[in-house]
């Protein structure tokens, strides 16, 4: 399972969704893409990402299970997304 979390600096809500990173990090493989730089903002252009925070929930192969795009989900909806 990974969790691919993206922000960016001035992005109010990007904090919280940060902090449920690291909640879920011992759980799940987290990464973070910073929106506001080059790899950041092709990655986000993959999943179809215009708005932070976002978050998008991948299987061990890579398919998608889950996106939310400009909002941080409860970890309660994430549990009930995944297996984790």
């Amino acid at each position: 399972m990974k969790i691919k979390i993206f922000w960016q600096k001035n992005c109010p809500h990007c904090p919280e969704a940060k902090n449920l990173g690291k909640q879920l990090e011992k759980e799940a493989e987290v990464q973070y893409f910073d929106v506001d730089t080059f790899d950041g903002l092709a990655e986000a252009s993959y999943y179809d990402i215009t708005s932070t925070p976002s978050m998008v929930i991948l299987d061990d192969e890579d398919n998608q299970i889950k996106i939310w795009r400009g909002k941080t989900p409860r970890l309660e909806e994430i549990r009930k997304e995944t297996v984790i």
